[in-house]
């Protein structure tokens, strides 16, 4: 009888924990979102995905503006300099090369320059978002390597054939958080 009243209380138990790690309240926590209203117009303006705009940010900056990598990209959504300068000149923005890096911190710029160079990759690659990903990962010169040598084939499910661990791993926590993003928020 002890046995039984065990396995009964440890089944209730299993059910409420399942339930709680699926209520939203559980997980916004570890994937906070900011910016929510910018994020979703800059991804209509640029025919993407909210969620994939905040897993990208997730994963890229966990939502620091001010975050800097080793590689020199900025802010939220991780632009390097170089690449956002090219970016601004395809949206007809004047650049003051004074402010222009600093200008990277601001969260709405970067969304605006990150939404767009996404969009932008996501085009180069035929709309294959995994392409589009460890382009804007590793840089489409690296990943166009990648295809024509025939490293990888371009498609989620092969991605482990990546050369880089980074790009793998980045792939895998975008998808992720991706899926994070859909399930706890009603991006408008």
């Amino acid at each position: 009888m002890k046995v039984l009243t065990r396995i009964t209380a440890l089944l209730v138990l299993a059910v409420l924990v399942f339930l709680v790690l699926e209520l939203p309240v559980f997980w916004q926590p570890f994937y906070p979102v900011k910016y929510e209203e910018f994020i979703a117009r800059q991804a209509r303006a640029n025919n993407l995905d909210p969620a994939l705009v905040a897993a990208v940010i997730k994963v890229e900056s966990n939502f620091r503006h001010d975050a800097v990598s080793r590689a020199d990209a900025r802010g939220l959504m991780q632009i390097r300099p170089d690449t956002a300068r090219e970016v601004a000149r395809e949206l007809g923005h004047v650049i003051d090369e004074d402010v222009f890096e600093e200008l990277l911190f601001d969260p709405e710029y970067n969304i605006t320059l990150g939404t767009r160079y996404l969009a932008k990759m996501l085009q180069e690659f035929g709309g294959n978002e995994a392409m589009a990903l460890a382009a804007y990962n590793a840089g489409p010169a690296r990943l166009r390597s990648w295809l024509e040598k025939g490293i990888w084939d371009g498609t989620w499910k092969n991605r482990t054939q990546i050369p880089y661990p980074e790009t793998r791993n980045y792939l895998r926590k975008v998808e992720l958080a991706r899926e994070r993003y859909a399930r706890l928020y009603n991006f408008k």
